[in-house]
C-alpha cells in the first residue's frame, strides 16, 4: 500500500500591530498562502481574539491545543522529523517593516538569545524563513542580530532594492528577493458597481500618518504636506469638481485624518470617514476612487489592487519604505516629493494626462508581483 504524504508543519508567529489594517493583511495573506504546504501551529498567546478571526485561524491551528509553549512545541516537532525525509518544519517570521534605533538591555539581551535559538533551530533541521519584510535601520547591536539570524535561515528575503543594499552593506552574502505580501491579497467579491473610466468616478481620497519615525523637524515636514495637500485640493477637488473623502487604515492617523479634514471642510466637499476601515469596507472605497493620495505604503498598494490611481505624497529621504518599493515597481512617476518645491501640480496633470497607460502600468505590474510570489512560495515550501 502506498504511504499517504505527510504535510509539512509551518510554525508562525503572528503578532503585529494590531491597530493597523496593512499589517492585518499582509498577515492574512501570508498565512491562507502557507496553508497550501502545510498545517500550521499558530502562537496565539496575546493575540486578541478578533484578531485571530480575521486571519481565520482554527483551534486545530493554535499552538494551546499541545499544551506547550511555542518554543517549546517547535523544539519538540524538529526533534520528533529529524529522521524523517518526507516531512520538514518550518519556522515562518513576521512580514512587515523591522528596524530599530536604540540600544539598550533588551537589546543586548536578545542577541545571546535570538543567536543561539536560530542556530539550534538550524542544527536540528528548522527551515527559518522570512517573506515580504524590509529591514532597517537597525541599531548597532540589531544589525549583529540581524547578520546572524541571515546565517541561520533557509530563505533570507526583502522585499525592495533599498533594503537588499542595506542588507548586503550589513555583510549579509544571500539575500533573495520576494514581494510586498499585499501585492497577493485575496480581493473581495462583491456587487458593488463602479466606472472603469477613473477620471469619471466622484471622488479622490486623503489617508495620511502624521510623520514619519525617528523626525527630528516634525513642523517643518507638516507645512511641506499642507502646501503640497491645498494645491492638490485646488487642482483636483475645485478645478476638477472631485469630492475629498478622508479615511485612515491605521487608528494612531485618527486624529491627524480629522484635522486635515476640518482644515478643507469649507473649501471643498469634504467627508471624514470616522471609523477605522477594515477589510470589508476598503473595497468599496478604494474601488469607486479616482486617485488615493497617501504617505502609508499600504493605503497605496490597497489602492492598485483595488483599481484607483494611489499618489505617493513622500518626504523621500524620510519614506525608505515607499520610495524603495515604488522605484522597483517603476512607479516613481506616482510619487510627490514635499521636499521638492512647486512642481506637485505638473505631476497630477502628467497623471491625468497618462491615467490609462499608467493603469495597464500598474495591472502589469501586480501580475508580475502575484506571479512571482507564487513562483518563491512554491520553490521554498517544496524543496
Amino acid at each position: 500500500m502506498k504511504k499517504s504524504k505527510i504535510k509539512n508543519i509551518i510554525f508562525i508567529n503572528p503578532k503585529t500591530q494590531y491597530g493597523n489594517l496593512g499589517d492585518i493583511v499582509i498577515n492574512k495573506t501570508l498565512l491562507d498562502n502557507l496553508r497550501k504546504y502545510g498545517n500550521l501551529v499558530i502562537n496565539v498567546n496575546g493575540v486578541p481574539e478578533w484578531f485571530c478571526q480575521e486571519l481565520e485561524i482554527t483551534d486545530d491551528e493554535k499552538v494551546s491545543k499541545y499544551k506547550m509553549s511555542f518554543k517549546m512545541t517547535l523544539l519538540v516537532f524538529a526533534l520528533k522529523t529529524l529522521f524523517q525525509t518526507n516531512q520538514k518544519i518550518y519556522f515562518v517570521l513576521n512580514p512587515g517593516h523591522h528596524y530599530s534605533s536604540s540600544i539598550n538591555i533588551k537589546n543586548l539581551g536578545n542577541l545571546v538569545k535570538t543567536i543561539s535559538l536560530f542556530f539550534t533551530l538550524k542544527i536540528i533541521g528548522v527551515r527559518i524563513c522570512r517573506f515580504g519584510a524590509s529591514i532597517g535601520p537597525f541599531s548597532t547591536i540589531d544589525k549583529i542580530i540581524e547578520k546572524f539570524k541571515s546565517r541561520a535561515m533557509y530563505f533570507y528575503s526583502v522585499r525592495d532594492s533599498k533594503s537588499t543594499k542595506y542588507a548586503e552593506k550589513l555583510g549579509i552574502n544571500k539575500v533573495d528577493y520576494f514581494p510586498d505580501l499585499a501585492w497577493s491579497m485575496k480581493l473581495i467579491s462583491t456587487n458593488y458597481i463602479f466606472s472603469n473610466n477613473v477620471l469619471d468616478r466622484e471622488y479622490i481620497i486623503f489617508s495620511f500618518r502624521e510623520y514619519p519615525h525617528e523626525l527630528e523637524n516634525i513642523e517643518n515636514f507638516k507645512k511641506n504636506l499642507y502646501i503640497v495637500l491645498d494645491s492638490i485640493v485646488e487642482e483636483i477637488c475645485i478645478n476638477l469638481d472631485k469630492k475629498l473623502f478622508i479615511s485612515y487604515q491605521v487608528d494612531s492617523d485618527y486624529e491627524f485624518c480629522r484635522s486635515i479634514s476640518n482644515r478643507y471642510k469649507n473649501k471643498c466637499n469634504v467627508t471624514f470617514i470616522e471609523h477605522q476601515l477594515d477589510t470589508q469596507s476598503i473595497y468599496k472605497l478604494y474601488s469607486q476612487a479616482s486617485f488615493i493620495f497617501s504617505n502609508r505604503l499600504h493605503v497605496l498598494i490597497f489602492g492598485m489592487m483595488y483599481g484607483s490611481i494611489p499618489i505617493a505624497v513622500i518626504d523621500e529621504p524620510r519614506h525608505d519604505k515607499i520610495t524603495g518599493i515604488f522605484s522597483d515597481a517603476n512607479l516613481m512617476r506616482l510619487v510627490v516629493d514635499i521636499s521638492q518645491n512647486n512642481h506637485e501640480i505638473e505631476v497630477l496633470k502628467e497623471i491625468t494626462n497618462n491615467v490609462n497607460l499608467i493603469k495597464q502600468d500598474i495591472d502589469l505590474c501586480i501580475n508580475k508581483y502575484q506571479k512571482n510570489s507564487k513562483s518563491i512560495f512554491n520553490c521554498v515550501m517544496h524543496e
